[in-house]
Parts: C-alpha cells; structure tokens; sequence
C-alpha cells in the first residue's frame, strides 16, 4: 500500500510539472499585436538592437492587457533575465542578491489603458536597486523612460510625496478648465507628466533623466 500511494504521488507530482509554465513562459506566448511602438533612436544610446527588439515585442504583446507586466531584461544582450505578472496597476518582484551579475540591467512594465501613462508613486523602487539602470513604462500611447544610475533612497522619498502632490495640483487645474469627467482626466494626465518630467530634470541631477517618447 505504501509504495502504491508513493507511485500515485510522484505521478500527481511529475503531472504538476509537465504542466507548469514559468512567468518567462507566459510572456513568450503573448502574441505581438499590429500597433504602433517606438523607433531604435528614441532609446538610451547604450541600448542595443536586440533590446530595442525586446522592448518593441513586449509594447506590442501588453498593449491591449488589462492588467500590470514586467520584465527584467539585459539592455546590451536584449536577453529576459526576470518576468511577472500582476494586477491592474501593479506588479512586484522579488530578487536574490547578485542574480544579475555580469548584466546590465533595465526593466519595462506597462500601464494597462485605465492607468495614467506617466510614473507614479510606485514607480520609484529603481532608486533603491543598484542592479537597475533604467526604469521604462509602456502604455497604449507611449514609453516613459526613468534613468537611475545610483540609488538614493531620500530622493526615491522625495518624489514619492512630488509625485502625490504633482498629480492632486494636475487634478485641480484640470477640473478648472472643463466639468467633463473624461476632459478632466485627459488634461490632467498630460499636466501631470508635464509637472513631473520638469520636476526630476529640472534637478539637474547627473545619471537621473526622466523621458517620454510618444509612439
């Protein structure tokens, strides 16, 4: 009876397995969808080819997802090294020390359509990640793309609260200038990503840029 119940397990097991699909293996299977993306040259000059391949496959897989995703990629080899899907407007990871050794590391998440496009609040970690140089966020219309070449936890602080405090003045000016729920949250979108584009790059900070580049 023993041994009969050991073999109905590790057959239940083995079952598991063959059928388990990694984050990684998920993202493969999301299929490239005909819209519009980026150019080669609206990235980081140390982007390579095969990034610029990586970034362009995952705006075209995500675009439609109601729902967070990101990836962890190589920005000189383009190579995946990290993937995991979330929620409507979030999605975490966690990550052993030294596991991107040797890489040069950049991440690329989307905001689903109802989510603003520009950074938010949480979007800030990459000041706490030594291994992460570049921060991108993908959306139907657009990448953002946040440099970060030190970490500097005061400063991922700072913006955390500018960034709270940009999108409430955004809100207000927005409901100024029209009473339609839509207008309203068209103006302040794009007030918003004004504000915090002149916030961080007005600081004038070396290593630390923050983009945006329209599709």
């Amino acid at each position: 009876m023993y041994i009969k119940n050991f073999i109905s397990n590790l057959i239940n097991v083995l079952m598991v397995l063959v059928n388990y699909k990694s984050e990684l293996d998920k993202y493969m299977e999301l299929k490239v969808k005909d819209v519009p993306s980026i150019k080669k040259e609206d990235l980081p000059n140390e982007f390579s080819e095969k990034a610029f391949k990586t970034i362009d496959d995952f705006i075209k897989k995500t675009v439609e997802l109601n729902y967070e995703c990101v990836i962890y990629f190589d920005y000189i080899t383009g190579e995946i090294l990290k993937c995991a899907f979330g929620e409507l407007d979030k999605v975490s990871l966690k990550f052993e020390n030294n596991e991107f050794r040797g890489h040069f590391v950049a991440s690329i998440h989307n905001h689903p359509f109802n989510v603003f496009s520009p950074p938010s609040a949480r979007n800030f970690g990459i000041f706490l990640r030594d291994f992460e140089d570049y921060e991108l966020i993908s959306s139907y219309k657009e990448l953002w793309i946040l440099k970060s070449k030190y970490t500097d936890e005061k400063l991922m602080l700072e913006l955390n609260v500018a960034s709270i405090e940009l999108f409430k003045s955004a809100w207000e000016q927005a409901n100024k200038i029209s009473e339609n729920i839509k207008m309203v949250e068209f103006i302040c979108e794009k007030l918003y990503g004004i504000f915090l584009l002149k916030y961080i790059n007005d600081k004038n900070i070396n290593g630390i840029q923050l983009t945006k580049k329209e599709y």
